[in-house]
């Protein structure tokens, strides 16, 4: 009787093939993977097959590459490009990997080289390969470049921003000058406008203002010069309300407006301004940036006719070379944020950190926002520097003289005409125990030095961190 074997004999050679052909993670070097490869120079894997796939939070990114037969592992290394000519490596640099992919953090808006090389194998008498392999990445979004020395007005009136489902990006040149004599139309296409991170262009203002038919909005890596700025403000919301956008009366604004790592100075206007129409905003943000008023009479973010739910300042600056009598945040009183159908949201913030203010709304009001001040809203303010703000009475306003907000507090200095200022204090307002009640000693506020020389402070490390001396 005979046996077929035939089909058996298949399967084997088909399972082979598979395993010649497969790159598993933590692979060791053997016959299997070497393939009859021997007694060669090997070579890196070419740059296009080299595979970049960020988790789905855009945490971490997965680095990947193709099998090189008679390998003996490879030499990995992940570099933070966004200064090219000053490399930052990500994780371990040269590690030795002994598959064929690697995990490394993943930040946004980042410039990144992979470099991978393959080791020699000694069992096989392979030479590791005579150069690595670049492969560049980045989380930026791919954007359309305004040349150095544009007018941005004239530019988006010849170019106007196109209606899109996706957010659009343009972008300034490294070190680049532009000015801005008029309005930049936003519209109802969420755009982000951005510079270098390293060298940041700057523009200079006198005009206009950037308006926002109701669409998200981000400014990134930029240096506006406001000293000759006559606009109505720096951000505006349209005066007249795109019919498009309406609903029960109202715009509203779900994708984030931000300034993130700016520098603004010399601003004679309000920040932010809804011109007193119906603007609900979900999300505005102030990262990592120098924002420096320059008025008497103007308030910093006035939502006239609307309100913002989630408002955040972190690691920030904000300053005003004036005394000013008018207040810092101003919402519509009579909007609550959780009662209205037009929007249907359940809560709001005001979030506070790490920030440093000097000479904010010194004879005004920190905030004036009682359709916020509701239960169910969260308020923090934790390890910020206030000099000279709020007429001593910043949380009082932060939390509208209410316990309703659920409030968290902690390692703020409250520092008032030369002295701590003891009406922060209370079971009403900043009841943490942390305040730290010493002289922040900064440096040279009128001349916008705010470095630290408070112990205590420094101690702590509260304020913005870029004032904080080198440890």
């Amino acid at each position: 009787m005979k046996i077929k074997i035939r089909p058996i004999v298949s399967i084997l050679c088909v399972t082979i093939a598979l395993l010649i052909t497969s790159c598993v993670d933590g692979f060791k070097e053997n016959e299997l993977f070497s393939s009859g490869v021997t007694g060669v120079t090997l070579e890196s894997p070419k740059a296009d097959s080299v595979v970049f796939t960020p988790s789905a939070d855009g945490s971490t990114v997965k680095i990947s590459w193709p099998v090189v037969y008679g390998a003996g592992g490879y030499q990995f290394s992940l570099y933070n490009v966004d200064d090219p000519n000053n490399p930052v490596a990500v994780g371990l640099e040269n590690e030795t990997i002994d598959g064929c992919s690697v995990q490394r953090a993943l930040s946004e808006d980042t410039k990144y080289k992979a470099v991978v090389k393959t080791l020699g194998n000694e069992a096989s008498n392979n030479k590791e390969a005579s150069a690595a392999t670049e492969s560049p990445y980045s989380t930026l979004l791919v954007a359309t470049v305004i040349p150095s020395g544009t007018d941005l007005t004239q530019y988006f009136t010849t170019n106007p921003i196109p209606s899109s489902t996706t957010e659009l990006a343009y972008e300034l040149e490294s070190g680049g000058t532009y000015t801005m004599s008029g309005d930049v139309k936003i519209g109802l296409t969420n755009v982000t406008l951005r510079g270098n991170k390293i060298h940041h262009p700057t523009v200079t203002m006198s005009a206009g203002a950037f308006i926002s038919d109701g669409a998200g909005f981000k400014l990134k890596f930029i240096d506006f010069n406001c000293a000759a700025f006559t606009g109505k403000a720096f951000i505006a919301f349209n005066a007249i309300q795109n019919p498009l956008a309406i609903a029960n009366t109202w715009v509203t604004v779900t994708s984030p407006v931000a300034i993130q790592s700016c520098k603004i100075t010399g601003l004679a206007k309000e920040l932010v301004d809804d011109n007193n129409k119906k603007y609900a905003v979900q999300t505005l943000l102030i990262k990592n940036s120098i924002i420096g008023q320059n008025s008497t009479n103007q308030y910093f973010i006035y939502m006239q006719g609307g309100i913002i739910k989630d408002l955040a300042i972190s690691n920030s600056t904000i300053y005003n070379t004036q005394v000013s009598a008018t207040n810092f945040i101003q919402y519509n009183a009579s909007n609550r944020v959780t009662s209205n159908t037009a929007w249907n949201w359940a809560s709001a913030s005001v979030i506070v950190t790490n920030s440093t203010f000097w000479q904010v709304a010194k004879t005004g009001q920190m905030a004036n926002y009682a359709g916020i001040v509701q239960k169910n809203n969260i308020l923090t303010v934790q390890n910020n520097i206030f000099v000279d703000c709020g007429n001593q009475a910043v949380i009082r306003r932060f939390c509208g003289s209410s316990a309703n907000m659920t409030r968290t507090y902690g390692h703020n200095s409250y520092w008032f005409a030369g002295i701590f200022a003891t009406a922060e204090i209370s079971s009403s307002y900043d009841n943490s125990g942390t305040h730290i009640t010493t002289d922040p000693v900064l440096k040279d506020p009128v001349n916008a030095d705010f470095t630290v020389g408070g112990a205590d402070q420094i101690a702590v490390g509260t304020g913005d961190s870029r004032w904080l001396p080198i440890q």
